[in-house]
C-alpha cells in the first residue's frame, strides 16, 4: 500500500520517500524502479526508497504508516528521524492499538488516522498490483473539521487517490474492526474466500454475536458501532462481482507464515472488555483458534485419504 500511495503522489508531483525494512524491496526500487501494474497496463516509477531507520533531520511534510499492526510499535520508532515540529503522521492501518502507539512520536493534534478500501498485491521485491478502486476516509483525532486532514484529503484526491474528511474518525475505524473481527476471522478460520460465507445459513447470528461484543466494548470507549449497517457491508461482499475469491488478509498471513493482526483486532476486543468489566467470549475464543492456526499452519491437512 505504501508504494501505491507513494508512486502516486510522485506522479502529482511530489517529493516521495519510501521506507521499509525489506532490503530485497527496497534494492529492487532503486535499481530497476518500482513497477505498478493495474487495470490500464503496468508503468515504472523512479522513486526512491531506504531501508529503515528515517535519515534522521530530513523531515516529512507528511508520513503515512501502512505496517501490520503488530510492527507499528518497531516502524515508528524506525521512521522517528522523519518527524519534526511540524510533519503530520497518517495511519491507514487496520485493527487498535496503531493510535496509542503513535501518540508516543507525535502529538495528538498532528495525527491523522483513518482508512482505506485501496487494495494492493505486492507480487514480489519492486513490484506491485494495485488492485481496482476504492476510498480513504480520515481524520483528525478529536471530533469535528481539521486543516491537517483537509490538506490531506486534498493531496490524496489529485493524485488519484479518493479520498474524503470524516468529522468522527473514531467511528470509522471502530466500523472496519468490527467488519474484520468477523470477515478476516471466519474466513481464515473456515480457510475459505469471502464470497464462500454466502454458503452458511447460520452467518447473519454468528456474525450478529461477534458483532455485539464490538459493538460493546465500542460503547464503553465512547465510540457507537452500528451492528445493522456491519451486516449489511459484509453481506453485500458476498456478490462475487464485489469480492471474488478474495482472501481475507488474515488467510492470506496464515498462508504465508506471517503472523496475523488478530491481536489487534478479536483479541483486542476480547483484552479491552476485560478492562471494561465486559465479556467477549466470542472473540477470546477466535483469538485463540487463529493462534492456534498460527501455530500448526504447515501441519494442516490438506486432503483426507480413506483407508483401503
Amino acid at each position: 500500500m505504501g508504494c501505491r500511495f507513494g508512486g502516486a503522489l510522485l506522479l502529482a508531483g511530489h517529493d516521495v520517500l519510501l521506507l521499509d525494512g525489506w532490503p530485497e524491496h527496497v534494492s529492487a526500487i532503486n535499481v530497476a524502479g518500482l513497477r505498478i501494474d493495474d487495470p490500464g497496463g503496468s508503468r515504472v516509477l523512479q522513486v526512491p526508497a531506504r531501508v529503515f531507520p528515517a535519515p534522521a533531520g530530513e523531515h516529512a511534510d507528511l508520513l503515512i504508516v501502512f505496517t501490520k499492526a503488530t510492527a507499528t510499535a518497531a516502524v515508528a520508532a524506525a521512521a522517528a528521524g522523519a518527524i519534526g515540529p511540524s510533519t503530520v503522521v497518517l495511519t491507514l492501518q487496520n485493527g487498535l492499538g496503531n493510535i496509542e502507539t503513535l501518540l508516543q512520536y507525535v502529538p495528538d493534534s498532528r495525527l491523522l488516522a483513518g482508512t482505506t478500501t485501496l487494495g494492493t498485491e505486492l507480487l514480489g521485491p519492486g513490484h506491485i498490483r494495485a488492485l481496482g478502486s476504492g476510498e480513504t476516509v480520515l481524520g483528525a483525532l478529536q471530533p469535528g473539521p481539521s486543516d491537517h486532514a483537509e490538506r490531506t484529503v486534498h493531496a490524496l484526491s489529485a493524485a488519484g487517490l479518493p479520498a474524503q474528511a470524516a468529522d468522527d474518525v473514531l467511528g470509522v475505524i471502530w466500523a472496519k474492526v468490527a467488519f474484520n473481527c468477523v470477515m478476516n476471522a471466519l474466513c481464515a478460520i473456515a480457510s475459505i474466500p469471502v464470497s464462500a460465507l454466502a454458503l452458511y445459513d447460520g452467518f447473519d447470528a454468528l456474525a450478529g454475536s461477534i458483532l455485539d461484543e464490538v459493538a460493546a466494548v465500542a460503547a464503553a470507549e465512547g465510540v457507537t458501532v452500528d451492528t445493522a449497517a456491519s451486516l449489511r457491508l459484509m453481506k453485500a461482499q458476498f456478490d462475487p462481482s464485489a469480492s471474488g475469491d478474495h482472501l481475507a488478509s488474515t488467510l492470506q498471513d496464515l498462508m504465508n507464515g506471517r503472523a496475523t493482526e488478530v491481536g489487534h483486532l478479536n483479541g483486542a476486543i476480547a483484552s479491552r472488555a476485560v478492562a471494561h468489566g465486559l465479556e467477549a467470549p466470542l472473540n477470546a475464543l477466535i483469538t485463540q483458534l487463529i493462534h492456534l492456526l498460527e501455530a500448526t499452519w504447515p501441519r494442516r491437512v490438506n486432503r483426507l485419504h480413506a483407508e483401503a
